[in-house]
């Protein structure tokens, strides 16, 4: 196998229109960001900036930014129809693609509400039904928010953004709370990189982070099919407005955790060393897996993040940062529309996962749906929503004891409703087999000749989340605060927001990062009012390194 390196790499821009040669011209109307940490009426939040950062800095590859507004330069003018392309260069409908980072929420009536970072005419949030988004430039909406894709319990995204559509093809947002993290934005471009439409890289980017949050994404079109082809197959960024006749839109929806919670570590559980990593190998593996023809692997290009990726005829392989394989074997059958019962389904999946995790120990961990639903602008129809690929996925254990960090040690297996497996993730690595003592459980030697006291004992899981978690609540206190704060006062327990666990989440087990496994805690934190603004947090603590 031959590995080209290619510093720009592709481009998401539509082939043969003014950029896609690289132009750095700023004012291309191509794409700009927001990103709120610090608010002016809501808590603070901590990683918005390089999420939006991520998101930018791969299509800065391919031309310059319009904008990239943050903190204070955040306000209300760039979201309504007045300024939304102030100076045909800033704002909301300023560019063909948009990101905004930061808090979101939606109420009863289906009016989404994001927080800015500055008041501009006395007002500090933006509303979704006093937006006009398309009727410039905007083609593509993204929102690293909560609630700004909302697609249960009545809500719809005819509901609210059929309204503020006046010519946008793709949104993408969040049906549930979002968890506060620097990746979504980079990881989109990865997964985009790795063969997979903007659908299946907004949605596969955001599980890789959590599974405790259902990512969505909704299309347009002049008819159904219009707008159920655009999810299916839109990978580039397109100028051209489309009609919004109708609706469709998908989401991943957890069906069952099927995960047994581990509490504690067995006495003496001991760091794993991995070996190292060989794209060529796992693309090769992944060949394999597809059933590539071998002259279809001969010459492949990797680009700066680390992805390589091949197709032949319909079927795609790849594999991209911390050894994450994807593969796209078919498509989904539509026309059968009644899911897989659940036990069939790991069935099915494991059977498949055994056969490619290269003898990796697994345990099923959840099965999760992709739903699908649709409707007309004006509501005279709305389908009722349908399973189109049900998800079954596996975790890697060494030496029985599951891998805990999120997009690791993972076998994720998609099959269709004839249980067909038509899409796969896996990033399970293999073992050296050599383990290694922490040395954080190394006895010390016994000092002026007292008793020898042993190796000491496995962190506490419940003790080492409760100081990481301090840390975290701190780190934010103090970056809400600003430069030249009281952070005394900022500290304060008074200052100090609501916070709870998210129930179902606590595991215990192997973190890894780089080429070693190492015992850990992890949980979800919820961090703001039930019933307001909030996010949410992984906290993470080793117990042993």
């Amino acid at each position: 196998m031959r590995i080209i390196y290619t510093d720009r790499g592709p481009s998401p821009l539509e082939p043969e229109k003014p950029g896609a040669a690289g132009e750095r011209d700023s004012t291309l109307g191509l794409w700009g960001a927001f990103s709120v940490e610090k608010f002016a009426d809501a808590s603070p939040l901590y990683y918005t900036h390089e999420d939006a950062r991520g998101w930018l800095d791969f299509l800065q590859r391919s031309a310059d930014r319009n904008f990239w507004f943050a903190d204070a330069g955040v306000q209300v003018w760039a979201y309504e129809e007045a300024f939304d392309n102030w100076q045909d260069r800033f704002g909301m409908d300023a560019v063909c693609a948009v990101y905004h980072s930061g808090h979101g929420t939606m109420d009863g009536n289906g009016v989404f509400m994001a927080p800015l970072g500055a008041a501009w005419d006395g007002r500090t949030r933006a509303y979704s039904n006093r937006m006009a988004l398309g009727n410039e430039k905007a083609r593509y909406v993204f929102w690293s928010t909560c609630f700004s894709l909302r697609v249960l319990g009545g809500h719809s995204p005819i509901r609210t953004w059929a309204g503020p559509n006046l010519g946008f093809r793709m949104l993408f947002g969040f049906e549930t709370t979002s968890v506060d993290n620097p990746d979504y934005g980079s990881k989109f471009w990865a997964k985009w990189q790795s063969g997979q439409t903007f659908a299946e890289a907004w949605l596969n980017a955001s599980w890789d982070i959590s599974v405790h949050q259902a990512p969505s994404v909704c299309a347009v079109g002049a008819t159904q099919a219009e707008a159920v082809d655009r999810l299916n197959t839109e990978r580039y960024l397109y100028r051209p407005a489309v009609s919004d006749t109708w609706y469709a839109w998908r989401w991943y929806y957890a069906r069952a955790s099927l995960a047994e919670q581990q509490g504690v570590l067995p006495q003496g559980a001991q760091t794993v060393r991995l070996a190292p990593r060989e794209p060529s190998a796992e693309l090769a593996a992944a060949g394999r897996m597809a059933s590539f023809p071998a002259a279809a692997l001969e010459e492949v290009q990797a680009d700066h993040q680390g992805v390589l990726s091949a197709s032949s005829g319909d079927r795609t392989v790849s594999t991209g940062p911390k050894a994450v394989r994807w593969v796209r074997l078919a498509e989904p059958n539509q026309r059968t529309t009644t899911a897989l019962p659940t036990e069939r389904a790991v069935e099915l999946a494991r059977a498949f996962a055994e056969e490619h995790a290269d003898g990796a120990e697994l345990v099923v961990d959840g099965v999760h749906d992709l739903m699908q639903n649709s409707g007309t602008k004006d509501g005279s129809e709305i389908g009722a929503p349908t399973t189109l690929v049900t998800y079954v996925t596996f975790r890697q254990t060494f030496d029985g004891v599951p891998v805990i960090t999120p997009d690791r040690g993972v076998v994720r297996v998609g099959l269709d409703n004839d249980g067909t497996v038509v899409r796969a993730q896996l990033s399970t690595r293999q073992a050296t087999g050599a383990r290694r003592e922490p040395s954080s459980q190394v006895a010390p030697p016994a000092a002026g000749g007292a008793r020898d006291t042993g190796a000491p004992p496995l962190g506490d899981p419940g003790e080492a989340l409760a100081a990481a978690q301090r840390r975290v609540l701190a780190e934010l206190a103090v970056r809400g605060a600003g430069e030249g704060a009281d952070y005394r006062s900022a500290l304060a327990p008074e200052r100090q927001p609501e916070v709870r666990d998210v129930p179902g989440t606590l595991q215990v087990g192997y973190e890894i990062e780089g080429n070693e496994a190492f015992p850990a805690a992890r949980k979800l934190i919820e961090i703001g009012p039930e019933d307001g603004v909030r996010t949410r947090r992984w906290v993470t603590a080793p117990l042993a390194r």
